[in-house]
């Protein structure tokens, strides 16, 4: 008999988010694997579509919770009331470094921590929007029986509510938590505000059947007591994606880096690469006419990462793509030299920070420039990037052995560009299979499989 499984997100197919991604591939491939896959998603108003994830999640039913008339009353109520105050902070960059009590050093802290009186009423706003949309999607809950499997993926506290409210009434179902964005994010979650999402922690722990963790540090989190139904299930990629995209390199002479997805506010930090690139240039090892590193994201981002770049006199050297498609984004990374990822993580936080978009890099076939920030010492992303042998990651808390190598690793890429036009890339095939998403998916079925009802 065909089993049955009720999954709950705020991002899914056709969002265009790197978060829609891995509950979309999840869905697609175990309705592939024989499940019977029924969704409720928030609603977003975007127009922008991925036609990638629309077409992977054909066949698919879908319900959506929608923002009440109520709440967007007062939405807009708030935002104007506080966007005046807001406004002057968040665009003075300048004013958001705070000393890090974790490492002691002075850091580049997002608006949200900040400015945590500000950041904690917009913390407040976004729980109630999500509290609002599981309010209206309360009489589908109700109408949801005889599911084999209750699967909530947080990303925001709209799948927590709903899955903590029909777990209340469906007991025998288990329930599957799956933790893709950590629920208390340091250096994310503002002082004041923090309790409440430590709390939503202990409820998790206490009432989920099984969590599924999207890094091993985020495992850890979980205190032991509760250790034996977590697993860990990363992200990953999906090589039918890049089907039927234009491969043909873009028409530039120059050598291409591109960074695609957010800048979180400028937590994400590429200036040590631009610092090894200006170094390079300054020893002639590298010719700045011969360079540019492309953006694809919004604006205000863009203007983040070229604040980094123009930091060392490469400002210039930028492009911006604005905002892409997923599809277009796939396709830039197809046809660019190298791509770059910037990624943060603390020791004291138990890590765990493993950017989706290091992992979707890797069908690419480009070389990976992997940038980590904080003073995690052998944080996961890193270990990915060596063991899959895809390019080379740099740890900031490895500073000056970790800055050598990425000097050194540029100005080869560099001169292999020069040379022969092409830049060599081999990397650990068996140890990249791991995550194909058909591979995930076949782990996350036997993990099913294993959790008593």
């Amino acid at each position: 008999m065909q089993q049955k499984i009720l999954l709950i997100c705020n991002y899914f197919a056709p969002d265009n988010a790197i978060a829609a991604v891995r509950t979309s591939k999840l869905a697609k491939y175990l309705k592939q694997s024989g499940y019977d896959v029924y969704v409720i998603a928030e609603k977003k108003d975007s127009e922008l579509e991925d036609e990638i994830l629309k077409r992977d999640t054909e066949g698919i039913k879908i319900s959506y919770a929608y923002q009440s008339a109520l709440y967007k009353r007062f939405y807009k109520t708030y935002q104007a009331i506080i966007q005046p105050y807001k406004k002057k902070r968040f665009d003075n960059l300048e004013n958001r470094y705070r000393i890090n009590p974790k490492t002691g050093n002075a850091e580049f802290y997002p608006f949200e921590t900040a400015y945590p009186v500000l950041g904690s009423l917009d913390y407040i706003a976004g729980l109630l929007k999500q509290y609002d949309l599981f309010w209206g999607i309360k009489k589908i809950l109700r109408r949801c029986e005889n599911y084999d499997y209750l699967i909530t993926s947080y990303g925001d506290a709209f799948s927590l509510f709903s899955g903590r409210y029909y777990h209340k009434y469906h007991k025998k179902t288990p329930w599957i938590f799956d933790i893709r964005d950590a629920v208390y994010r340091y250096k994310f979650t503002p002082c004041y505000v923090g309790w409440i999402a430590k709390r939503y922690e202990k409820q998790i722990w206490r009432n989920a059947d099984c969590i599924l963790g999207v890094s091993k540090g985020i495992c850890k989190r979980v205190p032991l007591k509760y250790r034996k139904k977590v697993y860990c299930l990363t992200n990953g990629y999906d090589l039918s994606d890049r089907k039927h995209l234009n491969t043909v390199r873009l028409d530039t002479p120059k050598m291409v880096f591109t960074y695609t997805g957010s800048m979180y506010g400028g937590i994400r930090d590429l200036s040590v690469f631009f610092r090894a690139v200006r170094e390079a240039i300054k020893k002639g090892g590298m010719e700045e006419e011969r360079l540019e590193f492309h953006y694809a994201g919004n604006d205000s981002a863009y203007e983040i990462f070229k604040s980094q770049a123009q930091n060392y006199g490469l400002g210039n050297n930028c492009v911006t793509h604005g905002k892409l498609s997923h599809k277009e984004s796939l396709q830039l990374q197809q046809q660019s030299d190298v791509l770059l990822v910037a990624s943060y993580d603390y020791q004291n936080n138990q890590g765990g920070v493993i950017t989706g978009k290091a992992l979707e890099y890797m069908s690419a076939g480009k070389p990976v420039i992997a940038l980590i920030m904080g003073d995690i010492e052998h944080s996961e992303l890193a270990d990915i990037i060596r063991k899959t042998n895809i390019g080379i990651a740099y740890e900031d808390a490895h500073e000056q052995d970790d800055y050598d190598q990425l000097y050194a690793y540029v100005c080869g890429l560099y001169k292999a560009f020069i040379e022969t036009g092409k830049i060599e890339h081999i990397p650990d095939k068996t140890e990249l299979r791991k995550y194909d998403y058909r591979n995930l998916c076949k782990r996350l079925i036997k993990i099913i499989n294993q959790i008593e009802k």
